[in-house]
């Protein structure tokens, strides 16, 4: 039989030298618009999350509402419920992503 591993002997391999590291060029500052869209995003993340257990039961109970009129009035001319329903669900699962998948730089 071969050897697959070979452990080692009494012989330490020789250490490599280090390169020396190059200086880093300087940051790029990001335009200030861009600062404020991440500032006043994080400040909605953070306002979210800390409503996220009360604002998710009423989101969900407004959903199942227009689910119910949805339902109720699929058959009337002229009545948008089903596109309603639709919308108040995507604002449902938007904050739902928003609350759970995405984070903000810096937290």
């Amino acid at each position: 039989m071969a050897r697959i591993l070979k452990f080692p002997g009494g012989q330490e391999a020789p250490k490599a030298n280090p390169v020396p590291a190059e200086p880093a060029p300087a940051a790029i500052q990001p335009p200030m618009g861009k600062k404020i869209g991440e500032r006043l995003l994080r400040g909605v993340w953070i306002g979210v999350v800390l409503v996220w257990p009360v604002l998710k039961w009423v989101v969900s109970i407004d959903v199942f509402i227009q689910m119910i009129l949805m339902f109720a009035r699929w058959d009337t001319p002229g009545s948008y419920a089903g596109w309603t329903f639709l919308a108040h669900f995507a604002v449902l699962t938007g904050l739902t992503y928003f609350v759970g998948v995405y984070r903000p730089k810096g937290l």
